[in-house]
């Protein structure tokens, strides 16, 4: 290259400079200053990364002191230009180059391109792969709700889409236990998120229950959340702000946080939240007469933050006062009394058993039941679904749209969300096997004086009285050892109340038998835990043998396992039901086999019969033993005979359940899950997921940003940053990482982060090519297509998409366009007649100095051919707005009406909906007449 003092030149491979000015050169060397970031650099003549920056006649350039002007003629003088245009006053200027501004945008890809900035092909092909990616995830329904570490259960699907779509939802979720409340709450949380209708979170949960919450979060969702408590409060009130919850997005903190401390309190009630989630809400005490310090504050933030998730244990165990109190938080102006409430409940019956009748009868024999409501819709419904004369397709589809109809316009389901285990499939069958185990004379006095449930825990007892060890004695240490011998080649997951105890056993398996089995408890801290669970886990190499202290039987999945071993039992039927419920989970292949030793004659043993023979816990859940427990407690722990305690608590647990199944809102259940929405949600996920598409596209973009990966093992694989790493990769980590694209192996290996097209990963990746230049022009050659040689096309790719906030969700109405125009040299597009893919096999990577020259020679047909694509693509856009604005308006006012609607006779439909609609129109229609199409990337093509 030539160079002359004043030129301007680009620094290709920083861009970030701005625009240089040559300020010495020698027969070597050339020095260039870019006095926009106040630099000087001195290049080697021979392989300096510049550009030179040359404007031609009709493009803009701005004066360094900030007038514009559109260049009518280039004059040379002495090695540097002169340009010659028209201000926009109509003045006429002359500008030398030396004059230039020193910031330029090359953003556009014209321009890069016009400037000789020529990208390698496989980053244009990246780049193209991207958008169409993202646009597929834009325009779809399940998006938010896919990609999490769930399995993609219909029940979960359908209420987290039904709420998720929401603008600031506010539902009660009162699933049975095992249903997955928890994971409904983070995928609603998940997807508000991450199509931007909510930002700012704040989860209260128990304090017992903050590690859980957060593993969960973190592991199934990829959500970060901050943990609150006094000590990091002031901390950051001592360096960063006055109000520590400013400091964060999204917080989880305990209860006791804001009940032990009321300026907390206020704190947390002077942010502006989006969502607030209360976990454990069946414990926040309301009547008529009063309520708990936790119901009032709860209300009290309830009251300004639009968005209110509950999580509750179901109804019915708690009574229906309660269950009204949760709703009263939810919308006070609806559920202001309660006899109302239970008055109007009734009415909902006779909805309910049309429904059933329905759902249940054969289409051809259906009963000649009074239709339950007097409105147009229902009535044309009805009619058509006995219309005999229409096809049996035709009937049941008006019957499914009567029954969707019906719920749609009675009873809480929008406000309240219920499944049962009777109403979801998927649990495996559980099987008990007791060993009665002879009571040690040494373990006969030592809970003497104690506590009454000291009994089930003799070990620690006699521990602290005696200096012999306990392991010598006590049948259950052989018992599992026998056991372990027995199932050699199966996963045992063994479970025991205090981690003392844990420990010890694994000091003596180890020592004594060899046996090396991994150790989860308390004690150990969050990353000790989640690598003895991944070794738990790991089905090749792993331990046979998990050995947990009561803190296992939560918020953790074994359920690859099915023998549980439980060395004791817990005080509690709900710690009972929660340690099950590590293995008994909905995919679980097997029947869960619980192996109980239990010591004659002792507390060990009465507590199993009543736990086996009172509830039958351990083979079935039992919705009522909560309620049980609480009145036969004291019982348990008298002298009082243990058959009278069982026939009691039988009979007693017949009634409740019978009650329960009587007040069974079977509205709401029909309403929580309407199977046939679900089982297409479920399809859309699955289609969505694309698990191989996308680790084709994660791999290509690996290779090129330079991240390492190989094979880890069948489903997962190891990647890794290298020193050739170009920029910055998202959420790559120093030391490397195990990933799977695989749902199964996912949920078999917590330990393993699980890639999808929701991860922050791949959203931040995708993000990262679209935004940077790097891809936006290409020059490449089409060699053996069958096509003339010699012929030049220039392929412009525009990006049309509306811009609105996030809440508006525009792509719902107008998906963003991916435009391709292949322009030929004489104007005509012939993009249809040449598809991409039709192409692709045909395309050579041309080297970049015989790009140059041919760039170069045919630069004014490659502007002019940007012109035309340029010109056509704004003709075509009109069209496209119009019939979008139409889909608004026919959707937008068709769901205003329904709201409407059912606002006349199901008062849970709150007002601030409708007008928030409405406003949304407005915005929205407002949106699209402001879209302009945007030139994404550009790329030459030239036959071979």
């Amino acid at each position: 290259m030539s160079f002359v003092s004043g030129q301007r030149y680009i620094n290709s491979a920083d861009l970030q400079l701005g625009l240089g000015r040559v300020v010495g050169e020698n027969h070597r060397m050339v020095k260039v200053a870019f006095d926009a970031v106040d630099e000087e650099r001195i290049y080697a003549k021979e392989s300096a990364p510049l550009t030179r920056y040359v404007l031609s006649v009709g493009d803009s350039v701005r004066h360094k002191d900030g007038w514009e002007m559109v260049i009518d003629a280039v004059k040379e003088l002495n090695g540097l230009n002169i340009y010659l245009g028209t201000t926009a006053d109509g003045q006429e200027e002359v500008l030398p180059e030396t004059e230039i501004a020193n910031t330029i945008s090359l953003d556009r890809p014209a321009e890069r391109l016009f400037n000789a900035q020529i990208d390698k092909h496989r980053w244009f092909q990246l780049r193209q792969q991207a958008r169409q990616h993202q646009l597929r995830l834009q325009s779809a329904e399940t998006y938010g709700l896919a990609g999490c570490r769930t399995a993609l259960l219909p029940h979960q699907l359908y209420i987290a889409h039904t709420v998720g779509k929401r603008h600031a939802p506010r539902v009660l979720l009162a699933d049975e236990v095992g249903l997955g409340k928890t994971i409904e709450a983070g995928l609603i949380i998940h997807q508000q998120m991450l199509t931007g209708r909510a930002n700012r979170i704040l989860i209260m949960v128990p304090d017992s229950l903050v590690h859980q919450w957060l593993v969960e979060l973190l592991r199934r969702f990829n959500l970060t959340f901050s943990v609150f408590d006094e000590e990091k409060c002031l901390e950051i009130e001592s360096s960063e702000t006055s109000n520590p919850f400013d400091s964060s997005q999204c917080a989880l903190i305990p209860q006791s946080l804001l009940l032990d401390n009321p300026a907390r309190a206020e704190q947390a009630l002077a942010v502006s939240w989006d969502i607030l989630v209360v976990d454990e809400a069946h414990h926040l005490h309301w009547d008529e007469s009063g309520s708990s310090e936790a119901y009032q504050l709860v209300e009290k933030l309830a009251a300004q933050i639009p968005g209110v998730l509950l999580l509750t244990a179901t109804p019915e165990q708690l009574g229906r006062k309660s269950h009204f109190a949760r709703l009263r938080l939810l919308d006070p102006d609806r559920y202001h009394d309660y006899t109302s409430f239970v008055s109007e409940e009734e009415h909902f019956a006779p909805v309910a058993d049309a429904i059933e009748q329905l759902l249940d009868a054969d289409i051809e024999a259906l009963p000649d039941l009074q239709l339950p409501t007097d409105d147009a819709q229902s009535q044309q419904l009805w009619d058509a679904v006995h219309d005999t004369e229409e096809s049996q397709e035709h009937r049941q589809q008006s019957r499914n749209e009567l029954v969707d109809h019906l719920l749609d316009q009675h009873g809480t389901g929008r406000i309240l969300y219920r499944n049962t285990r009777a109403s979801v499939s998927g649990f495996p069958e559980r099987q008990l096997e007791g060993y009665p185990l002879a009571m040690p004379q040494a373990y006969e006095k030592v809970t003497e004086g104690k506590e009454p449930t000291s009994g089930l825990y003799p070990e620690i007892e006699y521990q602290q009285q005696h200096e012999t060890d306990w392991r010598t004695l006590d049948p259950r240490v052989n018992w599992l050892i026998e056991r372990i011998k027995q199932f050699k080649h199966e996963k045992l997951l063994v479970i025991a109340s205090h981690a003392s105890t844990v420990l010890q056993l694994e000091a003596w398996l180890r020592e004594k038998q060899g046996i090396h089995a991994a150790v989860f408890h308390e004690h150990l801290s969050l990353l000790e835990r989640d690598q003895a669970a991944a070794w738990f886990a790991d089905m090749e190499n792993g331990s046979q043998l998990l050995l947990c202290s009561e803190i296992g039987s939560e918020g953790r999945n074994f359920q690859f396992a099915h023998q549980l071993l439980l060395f004791d039992l817990p005080a509690n039927p709900d710690l009972l039901e929660q340690r099950i419920g590590r293995l008994d989970r909905i995919g679980q292949s097997e029947t869960i086999q619980i192996h109980v030793p239990y010591l004659q004659g002792s507390l060990q043993q009465r507590w199993f019969e009543w736990y086996h023979s009172g509830l039958n816990i351990f083979e079935k859940t039992n919705p009522a033993a909560a309620m049980l427990f609480a009145e036969m407690s004291e019982q348990l722990a008298s002298a009082q005979p243990l058959t009278d305690i069982i026939k009691t608590t039988q009979k007693r647990s017949d009634a409740l359940l019978a009650q329960m199944q009587q007040g069974r809102d079977r509205l709401l259940e029909y309403n929580s899950c309407r199977p046939l929405a679900a089982e297409k949600l479920v399809d859309a996920a699955t289609e969505l997921e694309e698990s191989v598409l996308l680790e084709q596209f994660m791999h290509e973009a690996f290779d090129l940003f330079g991240v390492h990966f190989e094979e880890h093992r069948a489903g997962s694989e190891i990647i890794r940053p290298t020193d050739e790493m170009h920029g910055y990769f998202p959420f790559v980590q120093e030391d490397g990482s195990t990933i799977t694209y695989d749902r199964e192996v996912a949920l078999s290996n917590e330990n393993i982060h699980f890639i999808t097209w929701e991860h922050p990963m791949v959203v931040e990746l995708l993000d990262l090519i679209l935004t940077q230049e790097k891809g936006n022009t290409a020059l490449v050659a089409l060699q053996g297509s069958g096509l003339p040689p010699g012929q030049l096309m220039v392929e412009s790719r525009y990006h049309v998409q509306a811009s609105g906030s996030a809440d508006m969700q525009l792509s719902r109405y107008f998906p963003a366009l991916d435009q391709r125009l292949l322009i030929t040299e004489n104007g005509q597009n012939v993009a249809a007649k040449l598809v991409e893919k039709h192409l692709q096999r045909f395309f050579f990577q041309v080297p970049k100095k015989v790009a140059l020259q041919v760039l170069k020679a045919k630069l004014n047909e490659v502007k002019q051919a940007i012109k035309i694509a340029e010109q056509k693509m704004l003709e075509s856009l009109p069209e496209k707005l119009t019939k979008a604005q139409a889909k608004l308006e026919h959707a937008l006012d068709g769901e205003i009406q329904r709201l409407k609607q059912l606002a006349e006779k199901n008062a849970s439909v709150r007002s601030v909906e409708i007008e928030h609609l409405q406003q949304l129109k407005q915005r929205a229609l407002a949106a699209l007449r402001d879209t302009q199409p945007q030139l994404d990337s550009v790329r030459i093509i030239v036959t071979m």
